[in-house]
């Protein structure tokens, strides 16, 4: 078998020749992965030179194919000779070999935005409104001060649902009570009643809980913030072509001036260029002292990474951004990205890569695709590493799709 691409922007034109047998279905599946995961989203494929067409290759194309109708992208199969039209036929596709069940090509043709463009230093963005007048309300837990100067006992924590209606993130655990928890309290995040932390008690991987038929997650927050309401704007993304990627504080800042305020609260769902973040490895639980920030103590109470990390991956992220906080919120917020008077505090998840759809999505069906199909790899405090060329620098996403909302009130 005999695989030949070439790309013009975001549309690929393969050229196949040989038996596309099911050992070379996966090697195109690969190709198509990767074509996917640079911003291709319109694939010819000419099947003049084939030979043979099995049955698991009819099955992996149909799985790209849906995969490009959810990102509003489209494939074409062309020049196919009798007998591989044949087997596309008893597969279940239609004469004009769209996809299965279709009606015809015009069927799965794209469709584009109709919002506002606008253009920051890396980022193209689109902005569409939700509910121009939604708002959020953003509630704190525990004092994030006091991880530097004493252990957090039963009286420091509260017991929070993690409802449909809420995103939330902070220093926690999946539990009903304190005494189940201190010993396991890591980088938690919630989004819209699924909820992942990592465990600070040795586990190996991110541990999390998809609320089901009203069953919302709870978690035993140490210190934190949930915001709960709804968001007013969707703003998608995606790297100009000059661009290596879209830093998060730039994508921090255009939420901002989306919200039409100084604080807000975003949930991104993106496909990643690499992420710069740190998670607990020991509790700070009753009786295990103060977490140390110091070099060399920091390494044993923290897990972090000389360059950034999880590229090519499709991450979640929660939080609130704000132009110089003030007021009790000001504690739970750090310095972003460099950009003078921006502060947040953000969390991931991170999953196996999955293109992220560009079009309207729903926020619950999404990220419960995420957790039911793919992989949960981990979940980690988003971190500004400014150490100069000795640091990490920020995070960096490729594309991607951000729910906005200005925070009305603190409490």
């Amino acid at each position: 078998m005999k695989i030949d691409e070439a790309r013009e922007g975001r549309t690929a034109r393969i050229q196949l020749e040989g038996r596309l047998d099911r050992e070379w279905a996966e090697y195109l599946s690969d190709t198509l992965e990767e074509l996917l995961q640079e911003g291709v989203r319109s694939l010819r494929i000419d099947f003049a030179g084939v030979t043979y067409v099995s049955s698991a290759a009819t099955k992996v194309l149909a799985r790209w194919h849906q995969d490009l109708v959810f990102l509003r992208g489209d494939m074409r199969l062309l020049s196919l000779p009798p007998a591989v039209r044949e087997a596309f036929a008893s597969a279940g596709w239609d004469p004009a070999l769209e996809v299965p069940g279709s009606s015809g090509a015009s069927a799965f043709r794209r469709s584009y935005w109709h919002s506002r463009t606008d253009f920051a230093t890396s980022g193209q963005y689109e902005l569409s409104p939700c509910a121009p007048d939604a708002t959020l309300t953003c509630r704190l837990y525990g004092d994030p001060g006091r991880l530097a100067q004493a252990s957090f006992g039963s009286g420091d924590c509260s017991v929070v649902p993690l409802r449909d209606n809420t995103f939330g993130l902070g220093l926690g655990a999946l539990g009903e009570t304190y005494r189940e928890c201190q010993e396991r309290f890591g980088e938690l995040v919630a989004v819209a009643g699924c909820a992942a932390y990592f465990p600070s008690d040795g586990a190996r991987m991110a541990d999390y809980f998809v609320g089901e038929g009203g069953v919302a997650p709870r978690a035993v927050l140490a210190c934190g913030l949930t915001c709960e309401g709804s968001f007013s704007h969707l703003l998608r993304f995606s790297k100009q072509q000059e661009a290596e990627a879209v830093p998060l504080s730039e994508l921090a800042t255009v939420a901002l001036d989306a919200a039409g305020g100084k604080t807000a609260g975003l949930v991104v769902a993106a496909e990643t260029a690499g992420l710069a973040g740190a998670r607990l490895r020991r509790s700070p639980g009753q009786g295990a002292g103060p977490v140390r920030f110091e070099v060399p103590a920091v390494r044993e109470w923290l897990s972090f990474a000389p360059e950034r990390t999880h590229a090519m991956t499709t991450t979640v992220i929660a939080g609130v951004v704000a132009r110089a906080p003030e007021g009790p919120l000001a504690a739970y917020l750090r310095p972003l990205g460099g950009i003078r008077g921006l502060f947040g505090h953000l969390h991931a998840m991170v999953f196996s890569y999955h293109p992220v759809p560009q079009r309207t999505v729903e926020l619950p069906v999404l990220l419960r695709g995420l957790f039911a199909s793919h992989q949960l790899r981990d979940v980690l405090h988003l971190i500004w590493d400014d150490r100069g060329e000795a640091g990490v620098g920020e995070s960096a996403l490729l594309r991607g799709v951000a729910w906005v909302g200005p925070i009305a009130r603190v409490g």
